[in-house]
């Protein structure tokens, strides 16, 4: 690539406010030549628009007294240069020669509308955002310790994030081309800011260029940037290479007219391209894979593409007739595809005294190697995380690229309106994508539209939940603010803050993204969750109140299992949302106590008298280690077949039976631990035990009869009854019956409550 100081005047470099008329007129006659060069490369195009650009552009210049770090007008025609070799439209060539101008105020953006068109226009503007972007990251503190550790995985988003800035590809090229012609002109800089660019350009930019398969540009931005940030180390390979590049390029000219001869020869149909390996690529081989400058074959390198498989291994053995084969230097991929799917053979030989690298492929593994999974910037730049949606735009950019290409070497660059073609070519519909700042300077992708509050879920669930406040280039905003690439973002919060349900309102705009709004139903669903298990607690602590059951004597996490849940605290929750159903928990209870509800309903027996018979198997009670004992049923709790039980060895009434629970048990067994002993309930009860309850109703006449009829209904005896009638119309009533279970309380008291009338229907202990 000639560059531009090979095509133009010194004294296009020496403009300033000192400048003669005879200094600007040799500038106008290098400005000519400069265009007719431009034509020649794009085939005889007119450049009328291009034309009035630079002279406008020069003129600007010769007038401004304004002194700026870099010529105007000489930086718009390097940029320009640069492009002109890639083939581009002619508007791109104005936007190029336009954007210093532009950015320096000598030009305003509505002055390129009026005069040069929308597309212009949007093509200076598209640079200039991307311009901000490319000083905002040299700024970013964060972004520089990256750049010096080589953190790679942190510097990933920053390209992705000057590509997402625009939707026109061409404003990518401009600042490729900006940023190739800032590296040929720093040399005069101070060393602490050649490192810092080169940094950059060497980490973002360089990178760039190759994705879009932009070699020149990808060799020259590497070799400057490696000189400024090791000096040395270039000397040092440049002095190995000990031949100057265009040398080089004579070199591989040569070699690719021999090759194509005696190809020829033999009818074979092939394609042959050159490249000389750069100083910096060099580097990175000898440094990646610990090999000396001697140990390097492929410094200079041809590629020969042909139509079929057999014509590969033919073109090999020309190869090999024509220079000496270096020993153990053949690799056979064709045979062997490499993991990714890479075909290709690959020889090494000493062509005219020089090593030379002889690649020989067919078209068809040439594409696959280009564009598929195997392609360069897949596999040389060592990524283990493909973002899919990225290298679609990366493909996109080539094409368009490719397509300007083609139309040049096929037609004339004419002036026609292609716009149509570019827009079929450029589809960013699925690259919806933003990138931002935190406020510690790391960057963030999100996607197009995302709020604020979206930012803030992104960084960390509770600082999305914690969140009251936000400020965006250290301005306040209300947290519905829609964020754009290149904003820095900070997030205030508080620690008693909690999120609000109208974030959650699609019409309010808080939220954009799935990602924040799963976050935040799951948090009130947690919030829910905690009601919710306390509703479902109160509503069991209830029922077992009323059958007289301590909620500590029994524990969820144990039914977890037959509901197919995780823990004691599901339970609550289906309680709650009906999922599961109380009778159903409480049968639970009664099985895990030995009361199976599915056997058949057993006649009950008459309740023996106590004092009549003390006998174990009269209340089908077993006591560990002890037979034929007297005992007596405790009257304090009153246990009912099921619930745990256990004895207490008294002085002279044998052994009481209470419930575990039952306070006076406890506090008689802490005081002498040694009168406890271990009961239980037969597997079956063997007659009806008598259980104490009390109902209170709003006092009628026949509210007895009534009652005692649902009682009847179920086959429970009743042995006595007492009933108060208050003052105040309520009638307190209590029953002695006979029940065989707690099942069968529990559904007989749910009954009594279902009745008119009735205020509350509970079991009775002592103490009540």
């Amino acid at each position: 690539m000639v560059t531009v100081r090979e095509q133009l005047p010194g004294q296009l470099h020496e403009l300033s406010e000192e400048a003669t008329v005879e200094h600007a007129a040799e500038a106008q006659s290098g400005l000519v030549s400069w265009l007719d060069r431009v034509r020649d490369i794009l085939d005889g195009a007119e450049l009328r628009q291009l034309q009035q650009v630079a002279e406008l552009t020069l003129a600007k210049e010769l007038e401004t007294t304004v002194n700026h770090r870099t010529n105007t007008f000489s930086t718009g025609i390097g940029m320009a240069d640069i492009l002109a070799h890639l083939h581009v439209d002619e508007d791109t060539l104005s936007a190029a020669v336009l954007y210093r101008s532009v950015r320096e105020g000598l030009i305003t953006l509505e002055n390129i509308q009026q005069q040069f068109g929308e597309q212009v226009h949007s093509l200076v503007k598209g640079t200039l955002a991307m311009g901000k972007l490319s000083e905002l990251i040299e700024k970013n503190k964060r972004l520089e310790d990256h750049f010096n550790n080589n953190q790679r995985e942190h510097l990933s988003g920053i390209y992705k994030m000057l590509i997402s800035v625009t939707e026109d590809v061409r404003v990518v090229l401009i600042k490729l081309a900006e940023r190739t012609y800032s590296l040929r002109e720093l040399a005069t800089a101070s060393k602490e800011r050649q490192e810092r660019v080169a940094r950059e350009i060497l980490t973002i930019y360089s990178p760039l260029a190759h994705r879009l398969g932009i070699a020149q540009l990808k060799w020259e931005l590497e070799d400057l940037a490696f000189r400024y940030l090791a000096p040395e180390r270039y000397k040092e390979i440049a002095a190995l290479l000990n031949e100057k590049r265009l040398e080089r390029e004579q070199y591989i000219q040569f070699v690719i007219d021999k090759l194509k001869t005696e190809l020829a020869e033999y009818d074979i149909q092939a394609e042959i391209t050159g490249r000389v390996k750069h100083i910096y690529s060099i580097y990175r081989k000898m440094k990646s894979k610990n090999l000396s400058f001697d140990q390097l074959y492929d410094i200079r390198a041809v590629r020969v593409l042909v139509k079929n498989v057999p014509d590969c291994y033919h073109a090999l053995g020309i190869v090999h007739q024509i220079w000496r084969h270096i020993p153990n230097q053949f690799d056979d991929y064709i045979t062997n595809p490499k993991a990714n799917g890479y075909r290709s053979l690959h020889t090494a030989v000493i062509a005219e005294n020089k090593s030379l690298e002889v690649q020989i492929r067919t078209f068809d593994m040439h594409d696959e190697a280009e564009l598929g999974v195997c392609s360069h910037f897949n596999y040389k730049e060592g990524e283990k995380n493909t973002d899919h949606s990225f290298n679609h735009r990366l493909h996109s950019l080539r094409a368009v690229l490719e397509h300007y290409q083609e139309r040049t070497e096929t037609t004339p660059h004419t002036e026609d309106d292609e716009s149509n073609d570019i827009d079929q070519i450029q589809d960013f519909e699925n690259f919806e994508k933003i990138y931002v700042f935190s406020r510690d300077g790391d960057i963030k992708e999100l996607p197009r539209g995302s709020t604020v509050l979206d930012f803030a879920y992104h960084v960390h669930t509770e600082v999305g939940n914690k969140c009251y406040a936000a400020r965006v280039n250290q301005r306040y905003v209300p947290l519905t603010y829609t964020l754009k690439t290149g904003e820095q973002v900070e997030i205030l919060t508080k620690k008693d803050r909690e999120p609000n349900r109208d974030w959650l309102v699609n019409s309010l705009g808080y939220i954009k993204t799935a990602r924040a709004r799963d976050k935040l139903r799951h948090w009130f669903r947690q919030q829910d969750r905690s009601k919710n298990i306390e509703v479902g607690r109160e509503l069991l602590t209830k029922e077992l109140s009323r059958l007289a059951i301590h909620p500590k004597s029994i524990d969820l996490n144990d039914y977890s299992s037959h509901f197919n849940v995780k823990s004691g605290d599901d339970i609550l929750v289906g309680l709650v949302n009906g999922d599961i159903s109380l009778h159903a928990l409480i049968n639970q209870v009664n099985r895990q106590m030995h009361l199976d509800q599915d056997e058949p309903e057993l006649v009950l027996k008459p309740a023996l008298n106590p004092r009549a018979s003390h006998t174990l198997s009269a209340h089908g009670i077993l006591i560990d280690g002890l037979d034929n004992v007297e005992l007596h049923v405790a009257q304090c709790c009153q246990p009912v077949h099921g619930e745990s039980i256990g004895g207490y060895i008294t002085l002279n009434r044998g052994v009481s039976i209470h419930k575990i629970a039952c306070p006076d048990y406890i506090r008689m067994t802490t005081q002498e631990p040694e009168r406890a002993v271990e009961a239980d309930w037969e597997m079956q009860p063997t007659r009806g035990q008598s259980v104490q309850i009390v109902v209170e109703a709003y006092d009628r006449r026949g509210l007895l009869k009534d009652l005692t009829q649902v009682i009847f209904s179920d086959q429970i005896n009743i042995r006595q009854v007492n009933t108060i009638s208050e003052a105040d119309g309520i009638a307190n009533m209590k029953l002695l019956i006979e029940v065989k279970g707690l099942a069968q309380l529990s559904r007989l008291l749910a009954r009594l409550e279902q009745q008119p009338g009735i205020i509350s229907a509970r079991r009775l202990v002592q103490g009540n």
